[in-house]
């Protein structure tokens, strides 16, 4: 069969851009679909990368607006600081760094064409456009966001949590007494645990000249959320609201496929995002790593059996982090706000902030659960009426 192309990939997002740049520079022939004219537009994300990005991609440093060294936890009556003596984390210029993605694919090149993906034929290759042409290629990447179609083909079933978002402009004296610190110091991001949205939070993150990304994920409806948002912000800070975003987070299931046929799925489209934060994008970036070289190898062998590779080597590296993460989201469902306020009160007095700052990590929060759970931590920090719910969430003996 005679096809159009090696590869066509079906959205222009970071890990889209970044799969289509990987196989380009193999040599193969990449047509890459997006239905938006502007790249990056509506912003769905809160923007922020840990130091580990290096290791998965490029960042140049006109996209960084700001670098964080620690957090301030919330709950609704004690506050926890964690930090580091380096940078842990990068803010970054979200719109730009799709389109920065998007021009390294293009000048290596990629060839874009600016339509939407209807439907597709994953047996025979074929992807259907909006405008009534179709496609035919030797494998096709699915890049395409939260409620992907490609995913759709493969016969999962996909769930999302809602997230919204608003770039505010707060005074800095009530960022002084909302975290009861007499500095301001805008390289700390802060988060707030609440019942209502758990396993979701709410998060603060600096950009600069008091202008943060306030945001959160939960099971809420958008309008639920905004109103949730609008009602922290007036409890606790005089501001004044610039934009709103609203988006939609994939939840994680071990029970899709990333592999069928013709069609693999990279990012969003697969699920690849943390349990507990809602960030993706590390792992999507190394995801496509792991997929070229499956890719690559089998347009080249014309062997389709090879693509099962990609999803074994990901849930070989994944499945322990993603089991660590599902337990301590349950463990936090089962949480009130008062129960909330003990857990960081039990962390306070069992010297935890040290603990937390040398051994959390945005990436791989595995760590600083087993720490937990080896030095006995996990019992003298949580209600004792809890017990027995936590030791068959973690599988105690």
């Amino acid at each position: 069969m005679k096809f159009d192309c090696d590869v066509v990939i079906i959205g222009a997002g970071p890990a889209g851009s970044t799969i289509a740049y990987y196989l380009a520079k193999k040599g193969l022939e990449i047509i890459l679909v997006e239905k938006k004219k502007q790249i990056g537009y509506p912003l769905q994300c809160a923007g922020i990368l840990s130091r580990h990005i290096f290791n998965h991609n490029e960042l140049p440093d006109d996209i960084i607006l700001n670098a964080v060294n620690g957090a301030f936890l919330h709950t609704q009556n004690h506050i926890l600081n964690v930090k580091k003596d380096h940078e842990v984390a990068y803010v970054i210029d979200r719109i730009a760094y799709d389109e920065f993605l998007l021009k390294r694919a293009m000048d290596a090149g990629v060839n874009l064409i600016n339509q939407k993906a209807t439907d597709f034929d994953i047996k025979d290759g074929i992807t259907y456009l909006s405008n009534n042409q179709k496609i035919t290629s030797k494998i096709i990447v699915g890049c395409d966001g939260y409620n992907s179609k490609l995913s759709d083909s493969l016969g999962n079933v996909q769930s999302n949590y809602a997230a919204s978002q608003m770039l505010v402009e707060i005074d800095e004296n009530d960022m002084k007494s909302f975290r009861k610190s007499d500095e301001i110091i805008n390289n700390y991001v802060d988060t707030y645990l609440l019942e209502e949205i758990l396993p979701g939070f709410i998060w603060m993150i600096p950009i600069g000249d008091n202008l943060y990304r306030v945001g959160l994920f939960s099971t809420h409806s958008h309008k639920r959320q905004d109103e949730i948002l609008t009602g922290f912000l007036n409890d606790n800070f005089y501001y004044e609201i610039i934009e709103k975003y609203k988006g939609f987070i994939p939840v994680f299931s071990g029970n899709n496929g990333i592999v069928k046929d013709r069609a693999i799925l990279i990012g969003d489209a697969a699920g690849q995002i943390k349990p507990t934060s809602g960030g993706g994008l590390l792992m999507a970036f190394d995801a496509c790593r792991i997929a070229c070289k499956y890719i690559t190898e089998s347009v080249r062998k014309d062997d389709l059996d090879i693509l099962k590779g990609y999803q074994k080597e990901f849930n070989k590296k994944y499945s322990k982090e993603f089991n660590y993460q599902f337990k301590v989201q349950k463990t936090l469902n089962i949480l009130s706000d008062e129960d909330l306020d003990y857990f960081f009160l039990k962390l306070k007095e069992n010297n935890c902030e040290e603990l937390i700052s040398e051994y959390g990590d945005m990436d791989a929060q595995s760590a600083l659960v087993k720490e937990f759970i080896k030095r006995g931590l996990i019992f003298k920090i949580m209600p004792t009426f809890l017990f027995k719910k936590i030791i068959n969430i973690f599988g105690f003996r």
